[in-house]
This record gives structure tokens, sequence and C-alpha cells, in this order.
């Protein structure tokens, strides 16, 4: 009998020392809907480490649900530069400086076959384009956690090692999606081995490399029939996206049972009563293995044991965590601060009464007093 509640209540669980937890923040597709964000997974290890594998739009609305600080989150692993599967950068960096993240973040990425098409000019350009954003906050958040350390590796790589450290291996190998390019990942540690495939098309890669895994995780698109009727697509248009740029539950069956691992994850489509019966038709024609089709806040423990299938249940008016060391004042220089020009200062209405309780407040907590 299985240790663990039916349910994934965040903050009751302590994870084992050689244990892994595995939440989907997305699993659906470009165009959101209420039930399914844009593709992303988080990875909780026993040694404290957690690693983001993308962060498709809309799937930061689910991270405060995993009760995990900003902190500890600040290692993404991008599979490529689609906006379902890295929309939410700016959400999830410019969130943890507002909470207080006492550092910056990693980026790990595939180069492309220019370099404006890899993951370091993807990433540069995307703060660039924040830049009124960050400006406003220079001096009022700590400066240390603004920093950003992008790590573009070779998208060519046949499962070469692109991260090394606490014991954790993280592997790359490439995809076939569209254009050169996108990769997949492999996360060993304690002899466990996650596999997590962004976009592609079957390919040999994954299938050699996920072999022995205990968990992998490919993408399995909507029936071809489905995406016509429902996206409105031409029959060749569906099947161009369903079939030979994506994976088709057919094929993603095969790919499974090829791999023939501890347990496998399908997802990237639509997962409701309408489409789910003929993706698991498809799958299951040519795999009988464990077997999730993936729906948001979705939960695998994964031990050498067993793996454990559950869902997450979130307080739907959770806070952020707070970072674990109290925000230090040298980190907020003043002098960096923008300040507001006289014309619109000149603009402001000041309402006396509250000025003079905000005065008052000052003057009784000498923390409510800003840093020189």
């Amino acid at each position: 009998m299985s240790d663990y509640r039916d349910a994934y209540y965040p903050g009751t669980e302590q994870l084992g020392p050689s244990e892994m937890r595995v939440t989907a923040l997305g699993t659906g597709m470009p165009n959101l809907r209420p039930s399914q964000m844009s593709c992303s997974y988080a990875v909780e290890l026993g040694n404290g480490d957690v690693f983001l594998f993308d962060l498709g739009t809309g799937s930061m609305s689910r991270f405060p649900a995993l009760g995990l600080s900003y902190e500890r989150a600040n290692k993404l692993f991008l599979t490529h530069l689609h906006t379902d599967h890295m929309g939410d950068f700016l959400a999830w960096y410019v969130g943890g400086w507002i909470e207080g993240r006492q550092r910056g973040v990693r980026v790990w990425g595939p180069s492309g076959t220019s370099p404006e098409l890899g993951t370091k000019h993807c990433i540069e350009h995307l703060i660039e384009g924040a830049r009124w954003d960050i400006v406003s906050r220079h001096g009022r958040l700590p400066a240390s956690s603004v920093e950003i350390e992008v790590n573009e590796f070779d998208y060519t790589q046949d499962n070469e090692i692109v991260y090394d450290e606490n014991g954790v291996v993280v592997r790359s190998w490439p995809a076939v999606h569209f254009i050169d390019g996108p990769i997949s990942y492999s996360l060993e540690w304690e002899g466990l081995k996650l596999v997590v495939g962004g976009d592609t098309a079957p390919n040999k890669w994954y299938v050699e490399h996920a072999k022995g895994a205990d968990l992998i995780i490919h993408e399995c698109f909507i029936t071809i029939d489905v995406l016509a009727e429902k996206f409105g697509f031409p029959m060749w248009r569906a099947i161009e996206v369903g079939a030979r740029g994506h994976t088709s539950p057919l094929a993603c069956g095969v790919v499974f049972r090829e791999v023939a691992p501890r347990h496998a994850i399908a997802y990237h489509f639509f997962n409701d009563h309408m489409t789910a019966p003929k993706v698991l038709e498809g799958l299951r024609a040519n795999y009988d293995g464990g077997l999730s089709l993936a729906k948001d806040l979705m939960v695998w423990n994964v031990t050498k044991d067993q793996i454990i299938e559950r869902f997450l249940i979130p307080n739907p008016d959770t806070w952020p965590v707070p970072p674990e060391d109290a925000v230090d004042p040298s980190t907020l220089p003043y002098k960096e601060r923008t300040p507001l020009s006289d014309w619109v200062k000149a603009g402001e209405f000041v309402i006396e009464e509250v000025e003079e309780r905000i005065q008052q407040e000052e003057a009784e907590n000498p923390d409510a007093v800003r840093p020189s």
C-alpha cells in the first residue's frame, strides 16, 4: 500500500533523500485555455535542487501552487524558442526579482543555425524589451537578482553534458521540429533518470537516449481529424502540424514502446472528454506500459521502488514564498534609481492627512526609513 496521499498538498510532504517530484505547470498548446497553460515542468529533488524545463505562456500562473520560492527555482532549461515553451520567461525573471530573490537566474538552451536564432539572442532581447520595467525597479529591488547567466550550447551535440552540479547531470540531444535548433534533455541523479522532450516528430536520438529512463515526457498531439475540425485547418495543414512537425498518438505509442520506460507521460494536447479517448486509443495501439495523459498540476513522485501519479491541490489565494534570507539593504543603492521628472512630479496629488500618517509611521518605525 502506498504511503502517499491520493492528492499532493504542497508543504505537507518532505521529499526523501533519493526522491524526485515532477509537476506539470503547463501541458497544453500555444492557445491557452483555463484548464491548460502552455508547456512547462518543475522538477524537485531530494537534495534541495529545483529545475524548470520550459516556461510556456501562462505556466507561471501555476508556479505559486508549488509553494516554492523563486530563489530556489532559479534554473531554467529551454527545449526551443517557441513562445509556448518560453513565453513566460519575463514573468519568472521579473517575478522573482519582485519577490526579493537574492541571486540571479541561470538559463540553458540550444543554439540555432545563426546567432539570432539561438537562446542567448532570444533572452537578451526579451530583457531589452523589458527595459522600462527593469529601469523602473533599479535601486528598489536587489541588484544581484537582476543578473542572468545564459548557457547556450550547440543544438547538434548528441547526448553531451550541459549541466553537472551537486550530483545532477543534464544532457541534451537534437529534436526534429520544423527548423533546426530544438532539443530534448535527460536529467540523471541518484540512480534515477528523467527525460524531458520538447516539441519533436519521432526521432532516433530520443529513442536511443531515453532508454532505461524511469520517467519520460514526450509530446503527443491531438489526432489529425480533431485538429482539422477544431482549428479549422485544411487537411494538408492538419497533417503537417499534427504528424510531421509534431508526434501523432500512434507514433508516440511506438516511441514509448521502443524506449520501454518505467512510466511515460504524453502531453502537448488539449486533454478533455473529446480528445483523450482518441489519443489514448492511438497510444495503446502500440504501447501497453505505464502511462499518463498529462494535465496541468499533475504530480509524479519517483523513487527506485515506485512512481506515484496524483494531482496537486493548489491554494488559489496563495502568496509568493519569500526568500530564505532577508533583503540586504546594501543591494538597494538609491543612486541607481531613475527619478520622476519635475514635470510629472508636479502632477502628484498630495493628500495631507495620508502624508501625515506616513510620516508618523516613519518616525515610529526605524526600518520604515529608506536606507541611504
